[in-house]
């Protein structure tokens, strides 16, 4: 079996550290969340030629890029092949992974990442939009990803997952892996260990009760994820073409 061929936890590539699958999570009656469906990420704009020979064998077919406008025109995504469709839906209008712009909220606002992820899901017409896009998507692997792969990725993880059935500690489970895989980035690993640095770690920490608390906001104050979607928008059809996408 070729590498690409086979179904990875964190694809190996050389320019991105944090392209991982949501394949093979339990969910109810002994099925799994199906490899090869839905990739999430950091950014591909760092992607080599063979990192970007492999996404494609490895199926990926369309590209949900979450970040804001200004990050996509700084630094944009390395092609994957001309025939990968390609959506940017902006999940919150500023750069989580910038010290600058979260030393400026701090300064201004009574800073939270609990706060940042509630800004996220009351973005209603960009998780509309990006629903609408995977279901619409070409068969094959869906990948998304924002500037790290950490806030705006793990809120559609925890949505796309939750709508499978994976269940809670798992979806925790899933995103806290985010930081130990962006160690492997020498950029990232060299800002982690600035002592000066206190404002970025605050904020790449990928600790287990900030994804925690997002999740209980959907249960608690939507009454789930299919609750959720509705109120965002989001057709009955669509959300079964997603989940048939995860599953079937």
């Amino acid at each position: 079996m070729e590498p690409h061929e086979q179904s990875w936890v964190r694809l190996p590539l050389d320019g991105a550290f944090n392209v991982r699958e949501l394949g093979g999570y339990p969910v109810a009656n002994g099925d799994q969340t199906k490899f090869h469906r839905f990739l999430r990420a950091d950014s591909l704009g760092r992607l080599t030629a063979w990192d970007a020979q492999f996404l494609y064998d490895y199926g990926v077919r369309a590209v949900v890029d979450l970040r804001d406008t200004s990050e996509v025109e700084d630094f944009p995504d390395q092609v994957i092949a001309a025939d990968v469709a390609y959506a940017n839906t902006p999940l919150l209008g500023f750069n989580i992974a910038d010290a600058r712009a979260v030393e400026q909220m701090v300064f201004e606002t009574d800073f939270s990442m609990d706060m940042v992820y509630r800004t996220i899901l009351e973005n209603y017409e960009a998780i509309r939009a990006c629903f609408r896009f995977i279901a619409d998507a070409p068969p094959g692997c869906v990948l998304f990803h924002c500037s790290v792969g950490k806030d705006r990725t793990g809120i559609l993880a925890m949505l796309l997952l939750s709508l499978a059935g994976v269940d809670k500690w798992d979806i925790v489970a899933d995103y806290v892996q985010t930081r130990p895989n962006l160690m492997r980035d020498e950029i990232f690993a060299l800002d982690w260990h600035d002592a000066s640095n206190e404002s970025f770690r605050a904020s790449m920490e990928s600790s287990a009760d900030v994804i925690e608390h997002a999740y209980d906001l959907v249960e608690l104050e939507h009454g789930g994820v299919e609750s959720y979607l509705l109120e965002c928008g989001v057709p009955d059809e669509v959300v079964a073409s997603v989940r048939r996408r995860l599953l079937l």
